[in-house]
């Protein structure tokens, strides 16, 4: 298990991750409202009591606030929670009214608000399309190369061999799909198509459920299908690769190592690490033709479980296709991964109301810095991975229909649409205190759940 980082280290990185994804919402909701001729008055990263601070020659304070857990973008003439004039309107000249928020048709509130959450949503999908743009998207087959101790999937009736093609009718394109329908339902029965030896069958697997930890000891129930899908392909070769250079080709498919007989990738390594300077017999199956092929065994360093660097054998094979792609492509996977994140959330939610998943499981900002140090210790990848994450979570929160949030006031602006005036003032303010106490007392229950998984509460 990992060491979990400092105090100051997690402060630090809690601050890095939330700081800029707050200026990012805020610029969204400041930029567009500037698009559509809006005065801003202030725009703050954190509420209360004011630390520093300038005003720009527009007449905008900007400033950095005392809380560091949001920010907010206080538009001309939004003196009231629902944005609706107030008293010191009526002594605005027709220009600086012009400037007000509520002046604008209800179509520019609407995207003003938006345009905040959207902002996360997009800065989300450039992370994601940076990373698959940088390193490409590596493509892995679904099909079974082993069965772990009890596996629901076995006990399903599935073999070694099979490739999986969906799973409740969504279709799977590489092992890494496999998961998004399997780890958020634990205890599940899902149907699972299959293509055995040319034919497709569906089988009923119920996903058993377990408990994994993280090298920082967190813990999350998920669920398992019990499957491993690393079939013996050569997917791509590790820089001086001497099985390359022995005659190995991309898409041959090793089916045995030294004489032994093997299913899954995962056998490889116990077979070639222990053997470095030597030379091993490597049978593959190419274009339906078997060959056996002499590969030199050359030494090379790997980090084994309790984290000491060892000399071992290699042979400079990978799993899995390196897919590389364009700037479309990947903007495209980028959203596509942003959709699924977002779409693991609802079903997170959904779970927690239907009673399958513990509200025990919501964290908050206790945990979200928690987290931001654990990744940060872990290098800039595994940060700005999780910085997108958070910007995602950031844009679903603040979507949802709940009055005080950005999702509430969109909310407002359909009504308005729909009956072509505006709510009454006092429907909307009893509905924005509502809304904000339910987010008040959501943050309270999401904090003390935090502080109770702590070592130091015994969590």
């Amino acid at each position: 298990m990992t060491g979990s980082p400092g105090l100051l280290t997690t402060i630090f990185a809690f601050l890095l991750v939330l700081g800029p994804l707050v200026l990012i919402h805020e610029l969204g909701h400041y930029l567009v409202g500037r698009l559509f001729g809006v005065k801003a008055d202030a725009f703050s990263i954190g509420f209360g009591k004011e630390l520093a601070g300038w005003t720009d020659r527009r007449g905008t304070r900007w400033k950095l606030s005392a809380l560091p857990l949001g920010g907010y973008v206080q538009f001309a003439g939004d003196m009231t929670p629902t944005g609706t004039p107030g008293a010191a309107d009526a002594r605005l000249s027709p220009q600086e009214r012009a400037q007000t928020f509520h002046s604008k048709p209800v179509w520019q509130r609407a995207l003003i608000v938006l345009a905040g959450p959207m902002t996360n949503l997009l800065l989300c999908v450039a992370i994601f399309a940076a990373f698959y743009g940088a390193y490409g998207r590596v493509v892995e087959d679904a099909e079974i190369s082993g069965f772990s101790q009890g596996s629901a999937a076995q006990v399903g009736g599935l073999r070694i061999g099979d490739r999986i093609l969906a799973i409740d009718g969504e279709q799977i394109e590489g092992a890494r799909d496999v998961g998004a329908h399997t780890l958020y339902f634990p205890g599940k029965t899902v149907s699972v198509a299959v293509d055995r030896d040319g034919r497709t069958l569906v089988l009923p697997v119920t996903l058993a459920s377990q408990e994994l930890s993280d090298d920082f000891g967190n813990k999350a129930r998920v669920g398992d299908l019990g499957v491993e899908m690393a079939p013996p392909i050569v997917g791509g070769f590790y820089g001086d690769s001497p099985a390359e250079k022995a005659g190995l080709e991309l898409g041959d498919r090793i089916v045995a190592v030294g004489g032994t007989a093997i299913t899954s990738f995962a056998d490889i390594p116990r077979l070639i690490r222990p053997n470095a300077g030597r030379a091993v017999d490597v049978t593959v199956r190419r274009d339906g033709q078997v060959r056996t092929i002499a590969v030199p065994i050359t030494e090379g360093t790997a980090i084994d479980e309790e984290g000491v660097t060892r000399k071992v054998g290699q042979i400079g094979v990978r799993a899995g296709r390196l897919e590389r792609v364009g700037p479309l492509r990947a903007v495209a996977l980028g959203f596509d991964q942003s959709f699924k994140v977002m779409g693991s959330m609802v079903t997170g939610i959904v779970q927690i109301f239907t009673g399958d998943r513990s509200v025990r499981e919501l964290g908050g900002p206790v945990k979200i810095a928690q987290y931001s140090g654990q990744q940060f210790s872990l290098g800039w990848e595994a940060f700005v991975s999780f910085a997108a994450l958070i910007s995602i979570n950031l844009a679903f929160i603040n979507l949802l229909p709940i009055p005080g949030l950005d999702g509430g006031h969109l909310a407002f602006y359909a009504a308005e649409l729909v009956r072509r005036r505006p709510l009454g003032v006092r429907s909307q303010e009893w509905a924005i205190r509502t809304g904000v106490a339910l987010v008040l007392a959501l943050m309270v229950f999401v904090t003390v759940n935090d502080l109770a998984s702590l070592p130091i509460f015994g969590g």
